[in-house]
């Protein structure tokens, strides 16, 4: 008997064909614990239309700016800084999709909005901060704990300019320019002038006249192997080769300003010192930018970027741009030993900010290896009077006179010198205590007792707490943001640019913070 064989498929096992499914809202299928929920909450009832345009350009395809820029900033909480992936993220993540309305923006989408956003970055990070800060988590503002971090710039280590080597550069070619001047008017009887300085402008000139002679007496100009120039030749390409070195020099003697270095590929970057290199090696120069922080309760509140590596001359505009931002200024802003200068503590005592950062010999009166240094002053000891005895049991009770200084800021300093010519005569400890040909002592006295605030303020048991606090948030901070996220050097290149990055790098640290607090507190509530 014939029997039938049936070919159907059995579907009882997987066909590999794919189905939609209900339902069709893409904010079911993510878990509500998911950080893109926690972003939401957090920029809820912000504006952002004021630091964006909202309209779109003639290009029907556009995007919304507004969801360009959540989108971007959502991606920075996760650590995705570049926009190829960002874009590539919005077809394949579900988030992504969620955030776009299902809509795919190209990278080029995300690098138009991010041109508009360098002007408004300062604005959309500080309303971010301060709405997490302030009305979500419930901050106190009055501690701030304060550092900063060198991060490299996008430009190769070699590609360095150093103002001192075109300074000195430039001393040797004034002098080789002056001698070619008065050999030129002695030879043809001109009268250019002598100077101690010369700009390429005076080459310019030079150069122009000499021109212009070669074509009026129509002196022809010859090139190459085997072919001679005349004299007159070999004064014009000798001063137009001088117009062009001099221009090359003022050209980045005018980038530099009052920097001492840049970089030939990002101008904006300064060459400073790093604490480790590629190699194993400390102290090894790259272009970086100077990064300020301050943090609150895990929250960054403030950050901005700066071109000068010693953090003490970041002090001041950093704590002008917080009471720019906030209306008002911390009361302890905690740091350490970079930011204990006297310009520093005089800016506290005139804004009523506690005395509460440290200064570069704090804490040395406790360390062992520096109290067995008895030749330094700092662990002379002091009699009834104020005056320090040398080793020799010499007392530096003469006074010698005033050393008067003006700081960086203007503010007048005075220090108290006492010496005397005769005082180490017959000591048998000179050649061990000084190399000259007696040993002064110096006393600031406004400076030594802003230094004595600084040890009571941090002596007391909150003090203590804080000197904790800073070591465990701000430093911690840094760790999140070049460890977790990824972020150790800039993509981006000029000051405004990397600025941005920086700042859209702190939203995002500070939204992945307040996502930890979201989660640990639906936890506790239930």
């Amino acid at each position: 008997m014939l029997q039938n064989q049936f070919n159907q498929t059995n579907y009882n096992h997987y066909s590999g064909f794919v189905q939609l499914s209900l339902p069709f809202d893409l904010s079911v299928k993510i878990d509500s614990n998911d950080p893109v929920f926690s972003f939401l909450e957090a920029v809820e009832g912000i504006d952002f239309s004021k630091f964006v345009k909202i309209t779109r350009s003639n290009n029907t395809h556009s995007h919304d700016r507004v969801m360009l820029l959540k989108t971007l900033l959502f991606a920075f909480q996760e650590g995705n800084r570049s926009l190829t992936k960002i874009a590539q993220l919005c077809k394949t993540d579900i988030r992504y999709m969620y955030l776009t309305n299902e809509e795919c923006p190209s990278a080029m989408a995300f690098q138009r909005m991010t041109e508009q956003l360098k002007e408004s970055i300062d604005d959309v990070f500080f309303t971010i901060s301060k709405h997490i800060a302030r009305d979500l988590m419930l901050c106190d503002t009055d501690v701030q704990y304060i550092d900063g971090t060198k991060i490299e710039a996008n430009a190769h280590k070699n590609s360095f300019v150093y103002k001192k080597r075109i300074m000195n550069a430039e001393t040797r070619l004034f002098e080789r320019i002056t001698e070619d001047i008065y050999r030129l008017n002695e030879t043809y009887g001109y009268h250019y002038p002598v100077k101690g300085k010369y700009e390429a402008f005076d080459m310019g000139v030079i150069c122009q006249y000499l021109m212009e002679v070669i074509t009026c007496q129509n002196i022809q100009l010859v090139y190459g192997k085997g072919k001679r120039k005349s004299e007159f030749q070999r004064f014009y390409d000798l001063f137009l080769g001088y117009y062009i070195k001099l221009n090359e020099y003022e050209f980045w003697l005018n980038i530099m300003g009052k920097r001492n270095s840049c970089s030939k590929i990002d101008h904006d970057a300064t060459f400073m010192a790093t604490k480790y290199d590629y190699y194993n090696q400390t102290g090894v120069t790259r272009p970086c930018y100077n990064c300020q922080i301050a943090v609150c309760n895990g929250i960054i509140t403030n950050s901005d970027v700066f071109q000068n590596p010693a953090d003490q001359h970041t002090w001041i505009p950093f704590m002008d741009r917080y009471e720019e931002a906030y209306g008002e200024r911390p009361k302890y802003p905690v740091a350490d030993a970079g930011y204990g200068s006297y310009d520093n503590y005089l800016y506290n005592v005139e804004h009523e900010m506690e005395l509460v950062q440290k200064f570069s010999m704090y804490g040395k009166e406790e360390d062992k290896q520096f109290k067995k240094r008895k030749f330094n002053s700092l662990n002379w000891k002091i009699n009834e009077e104020g005056f320090k005895i040398c080793p020799d049991g010499r007392v530096f009770d003469q006074y010698g006179y005033d050393r008067i200084q003006y700081t960086r800021n203007d503010n007048l300093s005075i220090t108290q010198i006492y010496t005397e010519k005769n005082h180490c005569e017959g000591c048998p400890l000179k050649e061990e205590c000084t190399k000259g040909k007696y040993r002064t002592c110096g006393k600031n006295v406004i400076l030594n007792e802003l230094q004595e605030k600084v040890k009571e303020n941090l002596s007391t048991s909150e003090g203590q707490e804080m000197k904790k606090e800073r070591s465990i948030q701000v430093e911690g901070a840094f760790g999140v943001i070049k460890q977790d996220m990824g972020f150790t050097r800039f993509t981006r290149k000029g000051m405004k640019s990397v600025k941005m990055e920086f700042l859209l790098v702190c939203i995002g640290y500070n939204l992945r913070k307040y996502h930890l607090y979201r989660i640990k507190t639906d936890k506790k509530e239930a």
